[in-house]
């Protein structure tokens, strides 16, 4: 019995790409299961990814009650909105009411969403694999993808908690992660600093964690060395997802004060 037991895996066993029995096996075991990942000869991060991204969608489908009811209500007019033409003030109107409409509830906030799995997860990959490999690693890039895939699934218990609250509040998330520390009409850096603590949370600090586990595992170099350049790679990617949501607060900001300049 101890014999069949130490047996390598078969080929046909590394070559699997559905690994949904990793799933609770990476939150109860995270070093064994990264540990098994990195057997894997084969892209297996199609697991996670499909699980984070019918999380993601599932989020969208939860907020779009409560992004519907506040498009319908409008709380605060825009500066010297009474000296605006009838004709101009009826076209704000409409614009709110636009705001209802399944295209920006849905299907814009869902493209949003699923952009907010895959690209993170494409550029983290794309940085760690390059930091790591002018580390001295010589992993190959399949093995990166995976272990990135894997690690980010705390986010995918992100999105299922915040989408549970949504559907039983009906309130908006308004200051998701860290951000509420900052203040809502902060400008410049402070506004772009409140962007990047809006990924920080506890589901952020554990993905982060996996991957101080994981990427050792996978370097093949110095241990500390590789927790150095994991963190830099986090780092950056944090930087880069930061900025959308920047962009967007500020013309928020411009629209709210005069949204009709063209």
């Amino acid at each position: 019995m101890s014999e069949i037991e130490t047996l390598p895996p078969s080929p046909e066993a590394t070559r699997r790409r559905w690994r949904f029995e990793w799933i609770p096996a990476l939150f109860l075991r995270p070093r064994r299961t990264l540990q098994n990942l990195r057997e894997q000869e084969n892209a297996t991060w199609i697991t996670p990814m499909v699980v984070l991204t019918l999380l993601a969608l599932f989020l969208t489908l939860a907020s779009a009650p409560a992004r519907q009811q506040q498009a319908q209500v409008v709380s605060e007019l825009p500066p010297d909105f009474q000296y605006w033409p009838q004709e101009q003030q009826q076209q704000y109107f409409q614009a709110q009411q636009q705001r209802a409409n399944p295209l920006f509830v849905i299907v814009f906030p869902g493209l949003a969403n699923l952009a907010g799995v895959w690209l993170p997860w494409l550029i983290l990959s794309s940085l760690l694999h390059l930091a790591l490999t002018l580390g001295g690693s010589r992993g190959n890039g399949i093995t990166t993808f995976n272990l990135v895939a894997w690690c980010s699934l705390p986010l995918a218990l992100r999105f299922l908690v915040q989408g549970i609250a949504l559907l039983i509040t009906r309130q908006p998330i308004n200051a998701p992660g860290l951000s509420g520390f900052l203040p809502a009409d902060a400008t410049g850096l402070v506004l772009y600093g409140r962007a990047l603590l809006a990924q920080v949370d506890l589901y952020w600090l554990w993905m982060v964690g996996l991957l101080l586990i994981g990427t050792p595992l996978f370097a093949g170099i110095q241990r500390s060395k590789a927790r150095l350049l994991t963190l830099l790679a986090v780092i950056l990617t944090l930087g880069l997802q930061a900025l959308p949501g920047y962009f967007s607060a500020r013309l928020s900001n411009l629209f709210v004060t005069r949204p009709f300049f063209f």
